[in-house]
């Protein structure tokens, strides 16, 4: 019963998300629409715990060009999103873009069904959760992450153990689409992920943008990490937070904490 409800939950979510992105802004191309809902919403969560003038700037930009009743609209959007995803980690944007029929065909993009990253995961990752008895949390690597759907498939098998994804994994994810890397981003944070998000290529180790969730920041990752490769630098204190790049090359301090996962496919410990 709980399953069929938070189903029917979901659904409802969905559609009223739907419902309002066809109304909204009708003077703009769907495509652009929903960009710049992505990239509002990427910079409205990243900014809500780490400051950052450039994404603030991008962000009043962006909504300078609706209407104020679409203003409002965006954000009904990002309550009918965090209602869709409330109760069960999955891939709601990567279907959304494709059901509205924006999607680039032409580039191949195509984000796999939640239904079957739920089923590879179950059937690939639970070999993973023993090494939790052996070392403190598991690093994962998405080398092509589109909207973040293995993860969050990833997550979903986390928690069904009985693990918290907060403080027994972190996630590396990355992707050459700007939009894909920014639907990733937000769903990993709404879902209290850790997570360093890249747009940039994983075979060209070209590394454009860098973007940390909130769990990143907030479970001091950036040091658990560097005591897993052996540092001896001391944990700060929670909240004095820690310093994040916008734009990065790969000879930043903060990309130097993981490298780039080259990976073809989603991988652990790299």
């Amino acid at each position: 019963m709980a399953d069929h409800a938070t189903a029917q939950g979901r659904v409802a979510a969905v559609a009223a998300f739907k419902q309002t992105f066809r109304e909204l802004a009708p003077y703009k191309h769907r495509y652009e629409v929903f960009r710049d809902f992505v990239t509002m919403a990427a910079c409205s969560l990243h900014n809500s715990f780490h400051k950052e003038p450039g994404r603030e700037e991008e962000y009043l930009r962006i909504i300078a060009e609706y209407k104020k009743p679409d203003q409002f609209a965006f954000q009904r959007l990002l309550g009918c999103l965090v209602a869709a995803l409330d109760e069960d980690p999955r891939d709601i944007l990567g279907p959304l873009y494709m059901e509205l029929e924006i999607a680039n065909k032409d580039a191949g993009q195509f984000f796999t069904p939640p239904e079957l990253s739920e089923l590879m995961a179950s059937l690939t990752f639970r070999d993973e959760l023993s090494k939790l008895e052996n070392q403190p949390f598991l690093t994962a690597g998405e080398p092509a992450c589109g909207a973040g759907g293995m993860i969050l498939a990833l997550v979903k098998v986390l928690i069904t153990a009985g693990f918290d994804p907060a403080q027994k994994l972190w996630v590396q994810a990355i992707d050459v689409d700007r939009m894909a890397a920014l639907m990733c981003y937000i769903q990993l944070s709404l879902w209290n992920v850790p997570a360093e998000v890249i747009v940039g290529n994983t075979l060209s180790l070209e590394i454009r943008e860098v973007w940390y969730t909130p769990a990143h920041h907030m479970g001091l990752w950036k040091y658990r990490l560097r005591r897993k490769e052996g540092s001896t630098e001391v944990t700060p204190d929670p909240k004095k937070g820690t310093r994040e790049p916008v734009v990065t090359a790969p000879a930043s301090e903060e990309t130097k904490l993981a490298p780039v996962s080259t990976s073809a496919q989603l991988g652990f410990d790299f």
